[in-house]
């Protein structure tokens, strides 16, 4: 060997062992993440160990918990928790004043030449969990790969879209980039409509390649969330009634929010939609990036001001002078025009708000600063508004404009001019237009969607309001379908006429002796449903058994026809009540929201489990009493 091919090998030596050196990473990029209470700010890497430094961010005096069967996870294996320092493994950490704390954890050791690794907080769905931690020094986000020419187009100048009144069946397409099947398994989209309700609907994320596609009649213009479990995904989305549009979501948001909190939320260069169809350009302007500094005319929650102790007077005073205030802040924002325009007629329809339900407004405030949640005690002292204060909202702006759809709240909007009562109206001059219309056509929604509407009912609408007449008349032959669809299949259960004490007693006696589960639900109720399509499989496989029955009660709320083309789909007994019924056995059992879950034993005792709200318990818990059965 010649002294030249031996200066080679010996520099390839030097460098193959500073490759796998002991080395420590600073601030690593976090590709995502189920959470933003937890971040990775240091990695230490040596031969015996790899400590993590975790900076904690949470509400002053509440505690979090690190669970001792922690691990580290990299090309397939994983790594324990061996250590802690500044938090004890499976104990209660009370958060400090400033809600923030630092502590280090110490895992076995990663192979020195590792490029990323997950943090796995315990296996549970709610554990915390950071995903794709990197160690090669990283300094910014890759683009995504593979995304349509038409997806990627934006044009922040642009002016502010239309809305589109039409009808027809649309279709949602979400690819979700980077997708990690633990961050959620299920996807939610909550769809605001110009009926001044919400539409939800929920499906399974295919996990080998994220995707995941909707389809529903959609009645105009409309505005829609994306959420997986407590979280939203973007920013929210436009939708045309009629169309095909996809969405590519970068699922690093979360990972990217991590990061920006460490440089005062100055977000690296990463986009978090690339959406097609055609509000395209808007979908992709306003989920450029998170949005930070949103205008808002918030009157009541945490930051709320003390609206309830003004004067009815003063108050309306007090929402125009907020109004003009916030619209001059947003102009003089440094955001883009398109998305100033969007946070413009957003702010609008939160100030019809503010004064058509002003009274509830205040209410509400009143509710927060006192922290007084008991609906049952009405809050006292509030001078009523008179319509006329109401209507003062014409003087600010036009509510007749149709742009006033195009804000993300177009279903608030909707149901404040809507469902006003006729003095307001009158007061406001209101006799046609898009007011006028958007109240005739609201309050024939619930007879559409009952399948009951006749041609008397429609002769209400001019020939220039033809948009809603045929929108009721589809939604009507809709129901009709869905109805004939499940004709003989949607069992309904009558309800034992008893008093209602006697009610529940009634309905599970003739089950004595066998595993009784009740469900509590409704279908408009986003968790009831996600949690009916993980038990349903169960059913057939780990808990089926002759002595387990199930049963389901759910109310008036839940819409006629969807409610009967829901239950043909879960199996067990059905029972719909009326809202006394309902009420009482809530205040029974002391029911704090839905799903809820009483179980009821072989000997007739019963009670209040929502603890199966977690459903890997819920199996263990049912086979057990199925056990002593």
């Amino acid at each position: 060997m010649n002294l030249k091919t031996l200066s080679y090998g010996l520099l390839s030596v030097a460098l193959a062992a500073c490759g796998s050196s002991p080395r420590t990473v600073e601030n690593p990029l976090i590709e995502t993440a189920n959470t933003m209470v937890l971040d990775v700010s240091r990695v230490e890497l040596t031969d015996t160990a790899t400590i993590v430094k975790v900076d904690a961010y949470f509400n002053p005096h509440m505690w979090i918990k690190i669970a001792s069967d922690t691990y580290l996870r990299a090309d397939g294996k994983k790594y324990a928790l061996t250590g802690a320092e500044g938090i004890t493994p499976d104990s209660l950490f009370w958060m400090p004043e400033s809600g923030e704390a630092s502590f280090r954890l110490t895992f076995q050791p990663l192979p020195l030449r590792t490029k990323s690794f997950d943090f796995i907080e315990s296996d549970c769905e709610d554990c915390f969990k950071l995903f794709g931690i990197d160690l090669t020094g990283k300094k910014a986000y890759d683009a995504p790969s593979n995304i349509p020419a038409e997806a990627l187009a934006m044009d922040g100048d642009a002016p502010m879209p239309a809305p589109i009144f039409q009808s027809g069946e649309t279709t949602v397409e979400v690819h979700l980039l980077n997708y990690r099947e633990e961050l959620g398994k299920m996807l939610n989209l909550y769809v605001n409509n110009m009926m001044g309700g919400q539409q939800e609907d929920i499906a399974s994320i295919d996990p080998e390649t994220g995707t995941v596609t909707f389809r529903f009649m959609q009645y105009g213009p409309a505005q829609a969330l994306l959420v997986m479990g407590r979280d939203m995904v973007g920013n929210g989305i436009w939708l045309a009634p009629g169309e095909h549009a996809s969405f590519y979501i970068d699922m690093r948001t979360n990972g990217q929010r991590l990061v920006a909190r460490r440089n005062d939320y100055q977000f690296p260069a990463l986009r978090l939609m690339y959406a097609t169809g055609t509000y395209a350009n808007l979908n992709n302007v306003w989920n450029r990036e998170p949005i930070t500094h949103f205008r808002s005319m918030d009157l009541y929650g945490e930051n709320s001001a003390s609206c309830h102790e003004m004067s009815a007077k003063d108050y309306t005073e007090f929402i125009q002078q907020t109004y003009r205030a916030t619209s001059d802040s947003i102009a003089n924002d440094t955001l883009c025009p398109l998305a100033k325009e969007v946070m413009q007629w957003t702010l609008k329809q939160q100030t019809v708000g503010a004064l058509v339900n002003g009274d509830y407004t205040r209410e509400q405030s009143y509710r927060w600063a006192h922290k007084d949640w008991d609906y049952e005690h009405p809050v006292k002292g509030i001078e009523k508004l008179t319509s006329e204060q109401q209507a003062s909202v014409c003087q600010l702006f036009s509510l007749d404009e149709p742009m006033m759809l195009m804000g993300i709240r177009p279903y608030e909007y909707a149901s404040y001019v809507a469902y006003a009562d006729e003095a307001w109206a009158k007061a406001a001059n209101i006799q046609g237009g898009l007011v006028g219309s958007l109240r005739k056509f609201a309050r024939l929604v619930r007879n559409a969607d009952g399948g009951d509407l006749d041609e008397k009912d429609l002769s209400v609408f001019t020939p220039e309001e033809s948009f809603y007449a045929e929108a009721l008349k589809t939604m009507k032959q809709t129901a009709l379908d869905k109805l004939k669809a499940v004709e003989g299949q949607a069992v309904i259960e009558p309800t034992p006429e008893v008093p209602t004490e006697e009610l529940f007693e009634t309905i599970v006696a003739p089950y004595r002796g066998k595993v009784i589960l009740v469900d509590f639900w409704n279908t408009w109720c986003g968790p009831c449903r996600a949690a009916l399509k993980q038990t349903e499989p169960l059913k057939d496989t780990v808990l089926k058994d002759d002595n387990l029955v199930w049963i389901y009660i759910a109310n008036e709320t839940s819409p006629l026809v969807q409610y009967k083309t829901v239950i043909p789909g879960i199996k067990g007994k059905h029972f719909r009540l009326n809202d006394k019924q309902w009420a009482y056995l809530c205040k029974m059992f002391g029911i704090d929201g839905i799903p809820s879950y009483v179980v009821v034993d072989p000997d007739g005792s019963y009670g209040l489990r929502n603890d199966l709200r977690d459903h890997s318990r819920l199996v263990t818990v049912l086979k057990e009493k199925l056990k002593k059965k």
